[in-house]
């Protein structure tokens, strides 16, 4: 009976803090996806004159092509599309789509609200203060990109990883922020 009692004391000690490390290293994964992304994006870019992957292309069969789905020549894999903290990843429906975690900054890929419009990266200012990717959050049937509004940015999972999550710029760069560093729409999502 004593050795029982000691066995769960132990492991109600030692359960926080594997759960504490499990989260860690999600994060970890998380950030790496994300690099892999920007990677994929500077491909994207030095194939396509330097302008950055839409966030929709028009298909004659499918309708329309996610931006995730244009950038798999260049990752080679849709598991880099899915954060292992994020439960339910998005799928845009009626489109050529996988699920995904992350969403396009639509201030770059979709410009003026246009499928198939996108900037090149000389017209950004700041491509290393500049989000090109972020996590997803809300209703798990969209979407595929973000933009700032006046509501603020609601579709942004800022607390996926403890009380951040992570982004990708437009350089390549990834990096976890506190959702308060990201509420600066004139120095990080506009270009």
């Amino acid at each position: 009976m004593i050795a029982l009692a000691i066995i769960l004391l132990l492991s109600a000690m030692i359960f926080p803090v594997f759960e504490a490390a499990l989260g860690r290293a999600e994060g970890i994964s998380c950030i790496s996806n994300m690099r892999h992304l920007g990677m994929a994006v500077r491909l994207y870019c030095d194939d396509y004159d330097d302008r950055i992957v839409p966030a929709m292309l028009p298909h004659p069969v499918y309708n329309r092509v996610c931006w995730d789905m244009t950038l798999q020549p260049y990752l080679n894999n849709t598991g880099l599309l899915v954060c292992p903290s994020d439960e339910f990843p998005r799928q845009l429906p009626g489109a050529l789509c996988a699920p995904h975690s992350y969403g396009i900054n639509l201030e770059l890929a979709e410009v003026g609200g246009y499928m198939a419009s996108s900037l090149t990266i000389g017209c950004i200012d700041d491509p290393a203060g500049t989000i090109l990717f972020c996590e997803l959050a809300g209703d798990r049937s969209c979407t595929h990109g973000v933009r700032y509004c006046d509501t603020g940015l609601e579709r942004v999972a800022i607390h996926r990883h403890g009380t951040g999550s992570n982004y990708t710029f437009v350089d390549g760069h990834a990096k976890w922020l506190r959702p308060e560093a990201t509420e600066q729409p004139d120095l990080l999502w506009d270009p």
